[in-house]
């Protein structure tokens, strides 16, 4: 069809050119006027650029075929016709239509956004003029675009209907059609390993139980070649170094439904390393380089090791200042004895140093505040290590979203380079508001405003507020990183919390608790990503005791451990002291109380939401002293919480976390306050063991409701699915979670807290653009008599 229409035009030009050279333009003349008619959309310059002649210009009869290609070839029009009046060229056309709707539907597997992308990037888009041939190139296209994704039955349409003002619409009809799935891969020529252990590294598979999720049965060239490619380098990486792939042959069925894919192979024979030198100009001495040297004599030749080998030698070396250092690996292979030996050959280049560092994005945050993050320094030699730490710490700034790194050699210049940082920064305050809810604290409020760059000085500051059904929070919290020059910060807080214990849920020991304080901490750098946390505090806590409260609760207020009954006088010492107990019992208390505060948190994540590797971990400790009043309290609580991810393969993820927490008296007495007891059980809080109701597990006090305990001990150990189940916003876990508290002061308590609980599931963390969202489907292993159960349970918190 193409080639029919353009051998129609070029009949026609020759045919117009051949008509007018008899008629008008018999002989030649000076052209002195060029007059266009039929112009609408096009302007009059535009055409005058694209014409081979101009005024003033003698125009020959043999010319006028190259006027009329000239116009044709720019697309702009259906009809030109060319004529002469004395000395004036005129010139006569029709404007081709433009595109008023480009409309695409049944696509699927293409995203529509992408697609008009894509289409306008070939010279198809609304308002755009119309090109016939340039529809049917992207028709063409597009068919061989599914088929290379196994889709042999797409069929592409279009339609063009004519509208109003020179206008057409172009409707693209897509029908994919089903992928081609694979039936069968086989490898032939392989005998070093088996079939089945070369295919576990393939994306593409035959049919399998997964193959619904991971579609990886689907044929699709560019996922062959991926593992062809992977196939080369499994083999090259043990030894067999003059391997190749012969042939592929994919067969497509008859119905165009399956394909049949046959790899042929020569593996070659296995080879091994016979030595290795380091050649060229080392720089540094030998012995040094050589720990970055992954080989030795007779190992097993491996091209990954090779690649590693001169990678790391080159950004040692970069470290150094050699930042454009080069190490070529030159292998010397010796077929009779089935051995290679390795020269790596050294090429440092010149020595760098850093003339300049500069920062490009950052339209609010201060350069001075980015220069605290940097451990390269203007003036000082290059290193590729520094200049990485420096990346890495920019992108911890929570006020930073994004870095790039440009080392530009200074011109004029063969030791001098400068540095620059593009920055793309997040926005820099935020005002928030939201709603949500929690099984474990019912409805939620909060509302608040945060500022992580304050004025583009890298102090933070927030205030918020926040109420459930169980408790009211207020805090406003002030952070200087940069307190001092050697990078020491300092924060000053102020909070007040009101909590309904009994709220929490139907079962806890009742008691309402205030609390009211304010804090000063300082960050300390101790190490590259780790700091000290060192704080002082000073806290109000009042406690007002509910109806019929526990006998423990009593206990703790009223300073014994003897059971507190209801009734008559009793008789003997712990009789005695119940009854005047009861007499004299305070219902309500308040303690003030200095607390020292200190923790260290060090990891390795690779992003701070959803982490996909890396480790954590963290250690907090606080010690309360008395701090004035009539109640005073000496207790101290010791907390650590680690978590791990591991990616496994094919997507898949290890995660693993614990939480330990102990807390106790100085006096090794029983004054532990209940109040700051730790918890078990539920979703989304601390101790977390989903399939239990929240706050649920642990002993039990003479009222038959829990009151936590001062010991916590709770893991999870999950699973996380590959995509489609997981994504970048949202992730698929099978879990196993274990938990409990347990009482060590030795207070007497009605019911003990039992085994560590456990529990089976599958949860769905999702950070929505409503706010993260966490569900889960859990039953529990080892659920004791009087466990309160909760199989399916939620939080969400969402910003309005």
């Amino acid at each position: 069809m193409k080639k029919n229409k353009k051998l129609v035009i070029m009949i026609g030009i020759a045919l117009a050119a051949l008509s007018l050279s008899l008629t008008t333009l018999a002989s030649s003349f000076v052209v002195e006027k060029i007059q266009i008619d039929g112009l609408k959309r096009i302007k009059r310059g535009t055409v005058l650029n694209y014409l081979p002649v101009r005024v003033g210009q003698t125009l020959n009869t043999e010319e006028t075929s190259g006027i009329l290609k000239a116009l044709y070839d720019t697309g702009f029009f259906s009809d030109i016709d060319v004529d002469r009046q004395g000395n004036t060229l005129l010139i006569k056309v029709e404007e081709s239509p433009t595109v008023g709707a480009l409309t695409v539907s049944g696509n699927k597997s293409i995203p529509t956004k992408d697609l008009l992308k894509v289409l306008k990037g070939v010279g198809m888009a609304q308002g755009l003029v119309y090109n016939q041939s340039v529809l049917e190139q992207v028709k063409q296209s597009l068919i061989n675009q599914y088929y290379d994704r196994g889709n042999y039955n797409a069929k592409v349409n279009t339609t063009v209907t004519p509208q109003s003002e020179n206008r057409v619409s172009i409707h693209i009809s897509i029908s994919e059609g089903p992928a081609a799935t694979i039936k069968q891969i086989r490898i032939i020529g392989a005998h070093a390993f088996k079939t089945k252990e070369l295919l576990s590294g393939f994306k593409l598979s035959t049919t399998n139980l997964l193959s619904f999720f991971y579609k990886d049965d689907q044929y699709s060239r560019e996922k062959l070649d991926a593992d062809l490619e992977g196939l080369k380098s499994y083999y090259q990486n043990r030894g067999y170094i003059k391997f190749k792939i012969n042939s592929t042959h994919v067969t497509l069925t008859p119905d165009k439904r399956h394909v049949y894919i046959v790899i042929d192979v020569t593996e070659g024979s296995q080879y091994t390393i016979s030595g290795y030198k380091l050649a060229g100009h080392l720089i540094r001495p030998e012995p040094e380089l050589q720990k970055f040297v992954l080989i030795k004599k007779g190992d097993i030749f491996s091209r990954a090791y090779i690649t590693r080998t001169t990678t790391n030698i080159g950004n040692y070396l970069g470290n150094y200042g050699y930042v454009y250092a080069k190490v070529e690996p030159v292998p010397d292979v010796d077929d009779a004895t089935k051995t290679v030996f390795m020269t790596f050959i050294v090429t440092p280049d010149n020595r760098y140093y850093v003339r300049k560092i500069t920062f490009s994005g950052n339209t609010k945050t201060l350069d001075h505040v980015l220069r605290n993050a940097l451990r390269q320094q203007e003036s000082a030699q290059a290193s590729l290590k520094n200049i990485q730490d420096s990346e890495h710490n920019l992108n911890l700034l929570g006020f930073v979203k994004g870095v790039t790194v440009n080392n530009e050699k200074v011109a004029g210049s063969d030791d001098q380079v400068d540095v620059n940082f593009n920055v793309t920064e997040r926005p820099s305050a935020t005002l928030t508001a939201g709603a949500g809810y929690s099984d474990a604290q019912g409805l939620l409020l909060n509302a608040g405003y945060s500022q992580p760059n304050f004025l583009g000085t890298g102090k933070s500051v927030s205030a918020n507020i926040g109420r459930t059904d169980s408790q009211t929070d207020l805090s406003f919290n002030y952070f200087n990183p940069y307190y001092t020059d050697s990078g020491i910060g300092r924060g000053i807080g102020l909070f007040a919390s009101s909590m309904d214990a009994g709220e929490l849920n139907n079962k806890y020991s009742t008691y309402i608790m205030n609390n009211y304080g304010v804090n000063m901490n300082y960050s300390i750098p101790v190490a590259p990503y780790r700091s000290l946390n060192l704080g002082i505090g000073y806290q109000l806590t009042s406690v007002q005791l509910g109806n019929q409260p526990s006998d423990e609760l009593l206990n703790f207020f009223n300073g014994t451990n003897c059971p507190v009954p209801f009734g008559p006088v009793p008789v003997g010492n712990c009789q005695t002291t119940a009854y005047l107990v009861n007499k004299y019992r305070k219902d309500t208390q308040s303690f003030y109380n200095v607390l020292l505060t200190s923790g260290m948190t060090f990891g390795s994540f690779d992003r701070g939401i959803l982490p996909t590797r890396g480790f954590m971990q963290s250690y907090n400790a606080t010690i309360a002293l008395p701090g004035g009043g009539p109640n005073n309290l000496e207790y101290y609580t010791l907390d650590y919480t680690t978590h791990w991810y591991q990616p496994l393969f094919k997507g898949f993820i290890f995660s693993l976390r614990t939480d330990l927490g102990y807390g106790g008296t100085f006096s090794g007495g029983e004054d532990y306050p209940f109040f700051r007891n730790y918890n078990a059980g539920g979703i989304g809080v601390q101790g977390s063991v989903r399939g239990y109701y929240a706050y649920s597990l642990g002993p039990k006090d003479s009222n038959d409701n829990n009151m936590g305990a001062n010991f916590l001990a709770s893991g999870s150990a999950s699973l996380i699915l590959p995509r489609p189940l997981s994504g970048d916003s949202f992730r698929t876990s099978t879990f196993v979670d274990f938990g409990n508290v347990y009482n060590t002061t030795g207070i007497q308590t009605t019911t003990g807290s039992g085994p560590l609980r456990f529990s089976a599931g599958v949860a769905l963390d999702w950070q929505s653009p409503m706010g993260p969202l966490e569900f889960s489907l859990a039953s529990p292993l080892n659920a004791r008599h009087g466990d309160n159960i909760e199989n399916f349970q939620f939080t969400v918190t969402t910003a309005l």
